[in-house]
């Protein structure tokens, strides 16, 4: 695999942006998905920080700072992945169609990873909605729209991903993964229902 489709998040904002937008698919939409759970879960961070003289919001400012960390590592591992199933897509030969479900597949397991960390992120979204200064409400709103967004994106390549492999399976391959992606999926979206249920609460107005 190319050195250089391991793309860290930890460049500068303005050339991963420009990387972001050329034909290299290392970082791809799954990396972005990492930067917005970063983004929501440093916001929230912030949010626990003005409430400081609250022991919960401080325990969820330190569960947020390690899923801020694994958002930016599972973003840059996605677009290994990406460059990975580009890799099979464009190969040729008889063995095509099993790589191609392969990295599918694995790419699968990329999104549903990024939407692990989001599950976690909304049950701390709860708890800076529940008992965050609301001087900074607004940043929690912030907060939950990243969130909505990056959840939606892993959902999207999840489903994505899922459809290749179904393409490309014969008969005799086994849906076991498929099949526990596809649950994968469904809490997915379950997550996204609940964060755009707790927004539509939040005292923004």
């Amino acid at each position: 695999m190319p050195a250089d489709s391991d793309i860290p998040l930890s460049l500068g904002l303005d050339a991963w942006l420009v990387r972001l937008s050329e034909a290299h698919g290392a970082p791809g939409g799954g990396s972005a998905a990492g930067v917005m759970l970063g983004l929501s879960a440093a916001l929230l961070h912030m949010v626990s920080a003005y409430t400081p003289e609250n022991a919960e919001a401080q325990a969820s400012g330190e569960r947020l700072a390690a899923l801020r960390e694994r958002s930016l590592e599972a973003g840059r591992a996605d677009g290994i992945a990406s460059v990975a199933l580009g890799e099979a897509l464009a190969s040729h030969g008889p063995e095509r169609g099993g790589r191609v479900r392969a990295r599918a597949i694995a790419g699968a397991r990329s999104s549903a990873r990024l939407g692990a960390i989001g599950i976690a992120l909304s049950h701390e979204l709860t708890v800076i909605a529940a008992v965050g200064n609301l001087h900074v409400v607004a940043d929690t709103g912030v907060a939950a729209e990243a969130l909505r967004a990056a959840l939606g994106a892993a959902l999207i390549n999840l489903r994505s991903n899922l459809a290749l492999a179904r393409k490309h399976s014969s008969f005799h391959d086994a849906s076991d993964d498929i099949d526990e992606l596809t649950v994968e999926a469904d809490r997915l979206q379950a997550s996204r229902s609940s964060v755009e249920q707790l927004l539509a609460t939040l005292p923004l107005e």
